[in-house]
């Protein structure tokens, strides 16, 4: 599905990118921010202005969806907030960032459409603080740098790392879950693969008095369909 952005048509092209942050698991708390020069509102929410304050890493432009990573670094940061951000309960919060272009006013345009793009969505990962000392104002200047990492790659991690068994996937999707209900038998089956079927299975190895004989399984054949 492609998008439309009739503000590229225009002969003079605003843009500022505009981040969202909720932070915090029990209590959150959202803060809004853009690298406009001035506060900006969007559909009722103020993103404060913090123009060059406000650093965002490249955002990988692909046509399928990618798993890549952010950085967002904010600088100016009152050296007395540092232990307030290090302390927050931050990693694992939400981050999305938008892209919006603006009117002669500094505001977003909204005709004919708003022109107001979401780019890149993802979760904090890490935090890193940095402190320079500035000549000119006589004062310590902190950076606080965060990493991101994609929904993508959140997703990518959270289905790799799901084992395949019913309870597991009932406590994830819900009791009414059925898609794993089979795998216990099917662990505790033998099947002979490869070997010609006989009779009306065939016998796992060994059995349970330590015969040859053991539990059969359903008879599995088939069709040799190479060079038909």
């Amino acid at each position: 599905m492609s998008t439309t952005m009739n503000a590229l048509n225009s002969a003079n092209i605003r843009h500022a990118e505009f981040v969202r942050m909720v932070v915090g698991k029990t209590s959150p708390t959202t803060y809004t921010f853009c690298n406009a020069a001035a506060p900006v509102t969007v559909s009722g929410i103020t993103f404060s202005g913090m123009g060059s304050l406000l650093g965002i890493g490249q955002v990988e432009r692909n046509i399928k969806s990618t798993s890549t990573d952010m950085m967002v670094s904010l600088t100016g940061i009152n050296p007395a907030n540092v232990a307030l951000i290090l302390s927050a309960d931050i990693k694992g919060s939400t981050v999305e960032i938008w892209r919006g272009f603006l009117d002669s006013d500094n505001q977003i345009i909204t005709t004919p459409t708003q022109q107001f793009f979401k780019r890149y969505q993802g979760i904090i990962t890490n935090v890193s603080i940095t402190e320079d000392w500035n000549d000119e104002v006589r004062s310590r200047i902190a950076t606080c740098s965060i990493s991101c990492t994609s929904m993508k790659r959140v997703l990518e991690t959270y289905v790799a790392s799901s084992k395949t068994n019913k309870a597991i996937w009932q406590d994830r999707y819900g009791t009414s879950e059925t898609s794993m209900d089979r795998v216990d038998a099917i662990s505790s089956t033998y099947f002979d693969f490869g070997k010609p079927a006989s009779g009306g299975g065939v016998a796992s190895p060994g059995g349970i008095n330590g015969g040859n004989g053991g539990t059969t399984v359903p008879r599995i054949e088939y069709e040799d369909t190479i060079g038909q």
